[in-house]
């Protein structure tokens, strides 16, 4: 049988296109809409409360430092590198200025605090201590007063709960609700065994001290006055402090 060599031609045609040799050259990750980072974030993201709450701050008046721009590149928005240092500060509590450099390249809410921008951990060492370290506490104390003003805080009263309470920060220096109330406890026990231990010894003379469940300084104070009259004690002088026995001289008169 004679075939002809179109028809051939069609038949290597048809095997071949039922493979699928394609090569797709294009990529898969293109942009998209919108271009803005302030519209990824939730209406009610702290970063635009923070954002917010900042502009209401005249900010430039602790730039004083700052260098005056001459030659060379622009420099970063200082204003924003402000907003990152505090919102560093506030939202990690400690950030080495390497994870801060790499916060304003990953992390989008620090995107957005700076503009697309992201200073090296030189830039920010450089702005922290040279610019911003002669102000630091009037940087905080002003926004703790921006803060006492528009939330009305009552500065007049002290509020207890069962929060911890943190000063000169270390993993030594927690302090919680409970273990105060027992510390307090066990201490009120050891001034009862003290008071006991007192009466004992005055039981000759009539006079004694009051024993309750509870104590306070100045009861104390009152109790020790009087001990101190009754043995003609004087030049109680009590060591406090640093580097000091914690102990109490007493002369007798």
């Amino acid at each position: 049988m004679h075939v002809r060599a179109s028809e051939v031609l069609f038949l290597w045609y048809n095997l071949t296109m039922t493979k699928n040799n394609t090569i797709d050259y294009f990529i898969t990750k293109q942009a998209t809409l919108p271009l803005f980072i302030s519209d990824f974030l939730d209406i009610c993201d702290p970063v635009l409360t923070f954002d917010q709450f900042m502009e209401g701050i005249n900010l430039t008046k602790y730039l004083k430092c700052l260098p005056e721009y001459e030659t060379g590149r622009i420099r970063y928005n200082p204003i924003n590198m402000l907003k990152n240092g505090t919102l560093w500060v506030y939202d990690s509590g400690y950030m080495s200025l390497r994870e801060l450099e790499d916060s304003c390249k990953v992390n989008i809410r620090f995107m957005y605090l700076m503009d697309h921008e992201h200073p090296t951990y030189r830039t920010f060492g450089y702005f922290i201590n040279e610019v911003l370290a002669s102000s630091i506490k009037e940087i905080f104390y002003d926004i703790n007063q921006k803060i006492f003003a528009d939330e009305h805080v009552d500065l007049n009263h002290i509020y207890i709960d069962g929060s911890k309470f943190e000063a000169n920060a270390n993993k030594y220096s927690w302090v919680w609700k409970k273990a105060t109330e027992k510390s307090r406890y066990r201490l009120y026990e050891k001034i009862t065994a003290l008071l006991e231990e007192i009466n004992s010894t005055l039981a000759f003379s009539g006079l004694k001290m009051l024993i309750n469940t509870e104590y306070i300084p100045e009861e104390l104070k009152e109790m020790g006055s009087r001990y101190a009259d009754f043995f003609e004690l004087d030049c109680i002088t009590f060591v406090y402090g640093e580097r000091s026995s914690k102990v109490c001289s007493a002369e007798t008169v």
